[in-house]
């Protein structure tokens, strides 16, 4: 494989805690959802990468299912925080809201950025087992 599967996973963890203190400085209090789905995903994506790490430097990485499940939940949560927020911040609003305004847009930017990572990361992951499944066959 030309890029190590655990150097891609370090490079989303960190976007991933990029996000989370981004998102520390600007949490919106007037917006609740998306300040509960932002937290969710950011510290469970913490939780997630730091195992999937682990995993692949003990040499015991996730099964090809699961590595897809936890890259296609990445890639739609860390979507939807990145637009929740990007949308909230852009457009205006009835009350005045908290945080920092420059921390929001740039902790949805690296939300979004880190979306398009994992589906990098999805990509690499099902080019390399169909490699496999080839070599298996013949």
């Amino acid at each position: 494989m030309l890029i190590p599967t655990c150097l891609i996973k370090l490079c989303e963890l960190m976007l991933t805690v990029a996000c989370l203190t981004l998102h520390h400085y600007s949490y919106d209090l007037t917006d609740v959802p998306t300040l509960m789905l932002c937290s969710g995903t950011y510290v469970g994506y913490v939780v997630v990468l730091s195992g999937e790490i682990v995993g692949e430097m003990l040499f015991a990485p996730l099964d090809l299912v699961q590595d897809m499940y936890f890259g296609m939940l990445g890639v739609a949560l860390f979507s939807v925080s990145g637009g929740l927020v990007l949308s909230a911040r852009v457009k205006g609003s009835l009350c005045p809201r908290t945080g920092d305004y420059n921390a929001a847009l740039l902790a949805a930017s690296l939300a979004i950025l880190n979306a398009v990572f994992m589906l990098f990361d999805l990509s690499l992951a099902y080019l390399d087992s169909e490699e496999y499944d080839e070599e298996a066959s013949v």
